[in-house]
């Protein structure tokens, strides 16, 4: 008499856990590359956020727009001023535009160069090499972002000028934002 056969045999079993781990493999992957994007896309949105910033801190100082024009923002070289436009007593006068000039321009690389981020004494706030520069021609103001990437690109980052703000790299990554300030005299 033929016995029936239950349950599975080695080959299938291992069939199966191999299609599994596959598919494993696959997700896993899908995820990696699904993280790398949300981190560019986040990257991205930090260059614009600090772009517009400045931007913002211009229009509202448009006496001394020739005064922000600089190409070395984030590398820390700006000094500190010496006049805080932060939380000035209510006895004292606000800032004159040429002190409000140098504390945006201060506070504007400490924030590019990501050095209020913090965690401990680490610095968690910035990705590799980001830079920012600004140039004015008459009205027309433009500010540019640069900054590393994870991943190379196939194609050079920005414009003519966004090629001379930032370190030329193969994961080189820009933004520019250009707008119209009418100087104030």
């Amino acid at each position: 008499m033929k016995r029936r056969q239950e349950g599975f045999t080695l080959i299938e079993s291992m069939v199966a856990f191999a299609m599994l781990v596959v598919g494993l493999l696959g997700i896993f992957q899908l995820h990696l590359t699904a993280k790398r994007g949300n981190h560019d896309a986040f990257e991205y949105t930090q260059a614009h956020v600090l772009a517009t910033a400045i931007i913002a801190r211009m229009r509202l100082n448009t006496r001394q727009l020739s005064t922000y024009v600089a190409s070395n923002y984030g590398s820390g070289t700006i000094a500190p001023p010496l006049t805080s436009c932060v939380n000035t007593p209510a006895d004292e006068p606000l800032c004159s535009p040429q002190e409000m000039a140098q504390w945006d321009r201060y506070v504007w690389d400490q924030m590019v160069a990501g050095r209020n981020e913090r965690l401990g004494d680490r610095s968690i706030g910035a990705p590799r090499s980001r830079s920012g520069c600004i140039t004015q021609t008459d009205d027309t103001v433009s500010v540019v972002v640069t900054w590393e990437g994870m991943d190379e690109i196939s194609h050079s980052a920005g414009g003519s000028l966004t090629t001379t703000c930032g370190n030329p790299s193969k994961q080189r990554r820009a933004i520019q934002l250009v707008t119209t300030i009418v100087a104030t005299p």
